[in-house]
């Protein structure tokens, strides 16, 4: 394995696992096990007693990289994820320490964060969206027009991320998702609706996006939202998820892109979309993970919607409750 063992098998997996998963995976999962390999460099270079090896690592070389990562004060969330992609590395070489690790000590496993975020009022998707608007030059428009993209398509950031600028018509205003989630196994290519409180935004975009190429000489730009050091690359989710905190920051509103996408959702069933139309805007695979994860009542409207109830008159169709000494069992 020469001298960095664990880089060879990052490789070796990577390369295995190219030909299965989508891009966008494959270049988070990469990207993670580089910072892995990077950090657990660092903590040979302390304690060079650790193995180098990943096939022969134990629950002491898997703690000091759990220490690490609380050391660095990253989220539980991004500490599961991590630990995740690290999981399916160290399966691949045979290793199944962190599976016998959990099963025998699961307290020293990061516990979840706090729920989502789940989906914003509109009134809150205004005040996002006009803090996105407010943010200056190419940095703004892009901002305004993926969290935009989010809340009025419920495309995921993947599929933003990957799309082509052919991708969004604006002739019959429509979105084709060119990589969905999940593309070599059950993902299926969608075409979405771009509402009309989408397209001045969008225009707006594209306006600026044709300035932009100007000014660098450009005559064509593959990705519809590129990068502004180089209009060959997309913009990365780690940029979109910089806006985000920043305009979190800005307006005290707490969302994600993916509470954007719920945000859809929820907004198709509040007026009046069935599930299974809301399931297939989303590209889920059945309307079970449409009820389950995005599209819930949440607890204001239910208080609100009993409230209202007892304020009606009972209903003459009402079950009517037999009394207890009726029952039978009783005396």
């Amino acid at each position: 394995m020469g001298r960095y063992p664990l880089r060879t098998w990052i490789g070796k997996y990577m390369t295995v696992h190219e030909a299965y998963y989508e891009q966008t995976t494959c270049r988070v999962r990469r990207s993670t096990l580089r910072v892995i390999d990077r950090e657990y460099a660092e903590l040979r270079e302390r304690d060079p007693s650790l193995n180098a090896s990943p096939e022969n690592w134990g629950e002491r070389e898997v703690l000091a990289i759990m220490a690490g990562m609380r050391a660095r004060g990253l989220s539980h969330a991004t500490q599961k994820q991590r630990l995740s992609i690290l999981k399916k590395l160290l399966e691949f070489v045979g290793n199944g320490v962190l599976s016998k690790l959990k099963a025998q000590q699961p307290h020293v496993f990061p516990k979840a964060d706090s729920e989502r975020k789940g989906s914003l009022s509109p009134e809150d998707l205004e005040i996002v969206l006009a803090a996105a608007k407010d943010i200056p030059g190419w940095t703004g428009e892009c901002a305004s027009f993926c969290l935009g993209m989010f809340a009025y398509t419920g495309v995921r950031t993947s599929e933003l991320v990957n799309a082509h600028y052919e991708d969004l018509n604006v002739r019959n205003w429509t979105f084709k998702v060119r990589h969905p989630k999940g593309e070599k196994s059950y993902g299926k290519k969608r075409i979405l609706p771009v509402p009309d409180g989408m397209s001045p935004i969008a225009k707006r975009y594209l306006r600026e996006r044709e300035t932009v190429m100007a000014k660098k000489g450009v005559l064509e730009a593959v990705p519809l939202v590129f990068a502004m050091k180089d209009h060959t690359k997309p913009v990365g989710a780690t940029l979109i998820n910089s806006w985000t905190k920043r305009i979190m920051e800005k307006t005290g509103v707490q969302f994600s892109p993916h509470g954007l996408r719920r945000t859809y959702g929820q907004m198709l069933l509040d007026r009046g979309v069935d599930i299974q139309t809301v399931s297939l805007m989303l590209g889920h695979g059945s309307t079970n993970t449409t009820e389950r994860h995005y599209c819930r009542k949440n607890e204001d409207d239910a208080r609100t919607e009993v409230l209202e109830a007892f304020r009606q008159s009972p209903s003459t169709n009402s079950p009517k409750l037999t009394p207890r000494n009726e029952l039978a069992g009783y005396a």
